[in-house]
């Protein structure tokens, strides 16, 4: 008799032992990058708006106003790229909560089957098993001893089995919800496309109605284009003529510790590629870096060596890293503030009045100035470069979104 409980209690822990839990977990890295994109995109478009109604004052069309439609544009479609890039992601997720919810109720059926079989064992053994009787009837205190930890064990192995059978319709309760969660969430990001997707639409015919009436003005707009394009060449031309004497003086002053100094500050700025502050509290990149063709004269090369960031009148500029005041000059009328930072140079131009001289240590975030203030327009435009010494880097790379 001894004998056959230690079989039955055997039997059961094995069942129960053999029988593991499912604790599969969605990687959801991907979909919370493409939440947060959504997101900073939502936000630029919201503040690319605000701007373009505020330019739109002026009852005129104008080159700013068709450089904030291209913007909007060009972020709307990310924002749409982005929309279809969330909703891949979420049919996968579907199809593994589908599949793993199938594979807990296979998982399920065979826990209840098991512990029928359990069940029928006991109750075909009910004689055996009945706890008093089975310890009295021992030889011995020892053997008696024995049989209440197998007793006990026989009782621990069904009350597992029952944990296990509950845990798993738990966890298939849990997967059907969030089946249904991100279903639902799929169902809004299709909605949420189709809005956008008309938003563009209406952008586009809004950017043709705006070159239509530019057109009328060919003659008008292809000289203030060539006047914009001609007074930034000039500023480009002073502004490397004052890096290049403020490189020969630098290396002229150097020493084996001002050397050390600049490497390390020259290594904490590299290594926030990405995550330095925008030099205004707010703004809109209207003109990007780099040498591309006029979005309105296909003819017309514009050479960048940094971004232009549309602004409020008169919005105070910051330094975006520790650095040194290097230079201050005045070139077309505007403040140009060069900051160094350590081999890295960072260039604020368009400024009206500034609060630092060559020399100040200004440390992240620090006001250095105001944009300069035109009485006919709302806005300010700030040219914004980043150079590693002579070599003109993309801000908008460095800039935290």
């Amino acid at each position: 008799m001894y004998k056959n409980i230690k079989q039955i209690v055997y039997l059961i822990l094995i069942i129960c032992l053999s029988l593991g839990q499912t604790n599969t977990a969605f990687c959801q890295s991907n979909k919370d990058a493409l939440t947060k994109e959504k997101k900073q995109l939502e936000k630029e478009l919201a503040q690319q708006k605000k701007l373009l109604e505020e330019t739109r004052k002026n009852k005129t069309a104008s080159l700013r106003e068709i450089q904030l439609i291209t913007n909007q544009i060009k972020n709307r479609e990310r924002l749409i790229q982005t929309i279809n890039e969330e909703l891949s992601h979420i049919d996968v997720e579907i199809e593994e909560t589908s599949k793993e919810i199938s594979q807990l109720q296979t998982k399920l059926n065979e826990l209840i089957k098991e512990y029928k079989k359990a069940i029928y064992i006991a109750y075909k053994h009910r004689n055996i098993l009945d706890k008093a009787n089975f310890i009295i009837s021992a030889e011995n205190v020892h053997q008696a001893v024995k049989r209440m930890r197998y007793l006990q064990e026989y009782s621990n192995a069904l009350n597992r089995h029952l944990l296990i059978i509950q845990q798993t319709q738990t966890a298939k309760k849990e997967k059907e919800e969030a089946l249904i969660q991100t279903k639902q969430e799929k169902e809004n990001l299709l909605v949420n496309k189709n809005q956008e997707k008309t938003k563009l639409q209406k952008q586009q015919k809004e950017k043709d109605r705006v070159v239509s009436t530019l057109k009328k003005k060919e003659s008008q707009i292809n000289a203030e284009i060539n006047r914009k394009i001609k007074r930034q060449k000039a500023i480009d031309a002073q502004i490397s003529k004052i890096i290049e004497a403020e490189l020969a003086r630098a290396k002229k002053a150097s020493s084996p510790k001002v050397e050390a100094a600049n490497v390390a500050l020259s290594a904490d700025f590299a290594s926030n590629q990405g995550k330095l502050p925008w030099p205004v509290d707010k703004g809109s990149i209207i003109t990007n870096f780099g040498t591309y063709s006029h979005p309105e004269v296909s003819s017309v090369k514009i050479t960048n060596n940094g971004i232009n960031i549309l602004t409020d009148r008169a919005a105070p500029v910051r330094s975006v890293f520790n650095g040194k005041i290097s230079t201050v000059s005045v070139i077309d009328g505007a403040n140009v503030v060069i900051i160094s930072h350590g081999g890295y140079l960072t260039v604020y131009s368009n400024l009206g009045n500034v609060n630092v001289k060559p020399g100040d240590n200004v440390s992240t975030r620090q006001v250095i100035g105001n944009m300069k203030s035109d009485p006919n327009d709302s806005k300010s435009e700030l040219h914004f470069e980043i150079r590693k010494e002579r070599t003109p880097l993309n801000p908008a790379l460095w800039i935290k979104r």
